[in-house]
């Protein structure tokens, strides 16, 4: 149940409609609210406040009516704005970097807004009454709307400008860096339990032996309520190894995870092992740190494409993932094996090592730019900015291993005066790693 209340918060904090949703019923509420208001207080006392609006019914009507239909207006550009700016962004940057721009906050409060001011126009126009029946003019409903019209104009504004700053590269590529950076922590966390223990691990033998749990459907695992899995591990005395991990695609039948002992593998246990997993159409960045690397890799591949040709939005990505990858150097790697109290092993996991966010970051890269120069020189630097953060053997050779590709790349430059440039920096920034003539 737990799951299935993240999933659907995460869907709506993520959809383009459930906040301006909010505000429209928000809006509908408080005309309603200050029309009861207007009938309470009565209509004398507008008469002694020359500064505000105090026409009569058509008048109203007339204000109203202006306001529905100029924020109409308006909305219709908004979207316009919005869809042109999805499709520049797509083709641009790629399609998986979409997500970033409708899950925005601004431009969801600003569509918000202008439906809420026309939904609360037209509520409020419906309680205005004329004459023949019976005069009742909301005056405090109707200084709020032309209040909101007021407000909507200045949103707009903010909007345009919101727009053109969050589809700039370089505002872009940071927002995704700043995901990873979030979701840094859960990369190499304490998360599941106790991390020592002498109790030592089935070995690949016992868990050939396991028990398989199969998935009931088809998806990207996007969550895992590790809490519940050691839990339930703990609660029935079971050891349990996971089989996938979020960011991958789960095929209906394939292996999630393995339980030890076999025989207490009954039908219920497997029932609640598989509710401990969410999965969806597409992958997350809140438990996928790795999502938010390849979406820079995304943008620099795109920028490096013939069709687009942007080397300096590659170079910003290069960059950025330098960022991220520092902060994951200096983090201890955890352990595969965690344990409850009494120090057994209750769940093997399957962490993200840096050697896996290094080939995701460099390989894709480094292959489109080959070529260029000014890609690969940026690669190196990054690289060699990294070496002196690195604390375990198999990291630092992650790095190595891309500059001696880098190496074996640099033939494809045409230029002979930038290969000489490469190779300089490569002897100078690793050359106690490689071997270069």
């Amino acid at each position: 149940m737990k799951l299935k209340l993240i999933k659907i918060r995460d869907k709506l904090a993520d959809s383009f409609w459930f906040l301006p949703a909010v505000i429209a019923l928000l809006a509908a509420v408080g005309a309603l609210g200050l029309v009861m208001l207007d009938h309470h207080l009565g209509s004398d006392w507008i008469h002694d406040m020359g500064w505000i609006w105090s026409g009569g019914a058509q008048g109203a009507r007339s204000v109203l009516a202006v306001v529905a239909g100029s924020v109409m207006t308006v909305v219709s550009i908004v979207f316009s704005l919005t869809i042109t700016t999805l499709a520049q962004t797509s083709s641009h940057y790629g399609p998986r970097v979409l997500r970033n721009f409708t899950s925005d906050r601004g431009v969801q409060f600003t569509l918000g807004v202008f439906i809420a001011t026309f939904v609360y126009s037209l509520l409020v126009l419906r309680t205005v009454r004329s004459v023949e029946e019976a005069i009742f003019v909301p005056y405090i409903a109707v200084n709020v709307g032309v209040l909101l019209a007021l407000a909507a104009l200045g949103v707009l504004i903010y909007f345009i400008h919101h727009v053109s700053q969050i589809i700039q590269a370089e505002n872009l590529i940071a927002s995704v860096g700043r995901d990873f950076q979030v979701t840094l922590p859960l990369l190499f966390p304490e998360r599941i339990g106790e991390d020592a223990g002498a109790t030592p691990a089935p070995d690949d033998a016992d868990w050939e032996k396991a028990q398989q749990v199969e998935a009931n459907e088809n998806g990207y695992m996007q969550r895992v309520d590790d809490g519940r899995l050691i839990a339930l591990a703990t609660q029935h005395d079971l050891q349990i190894k996971l089989e996938k991990r979020p960011g991958e695609f789960v095929t209906k039948g394939i292996c999630l995870l393995r339980i030890l002992p076999k025989v207490k593998a009954t039908e219920e246990i497997h029932r609640a092992m598989c509710s401990c997993f969410n999965l969806g159409e597409h992958r997350t960045p809140h438990q996928d740190a790795l999502y938010s690397l390849q979406q820079l890799v995304e943008i620099a591949a795109h920028a490096l494409s013939p069709g687009i040709n942007e080397p300096f939005t590659a170079l910003t990505c290069v960059d950025w993932i330098g960022a991220s990858l520092r902060g994951a150097a200096e983090r201890d790697q955890p352990s595969a094996e965690r344990r409850d109290k009494d120090g057994r092993v209750r769940v093997v996991a399957r962490p993200v090592t840096f050697e896996e966010m290094v080939t995701t970051s460099f390989d894709q890269i480094r292959n489109y730019g080959a070529g260029s120069p000014a890609v690969l020189i940026t690669l190196v630097s990054t690289l060699a900015s990294l070496l002196p953060y690195v604390r375990r053997p198999a990291d630092r050779e992650a790095l190595i291993r891309q500059a001696r590709l880098i190496a074996e790349d640099a033939g494809q430059i045409k230029n002979a005066l930038d290969r000489e440039q490469l190779t300089a920096l490569l002897r100078e920034k690793m050359g106690g790693y490689l071997a270069l003539a």
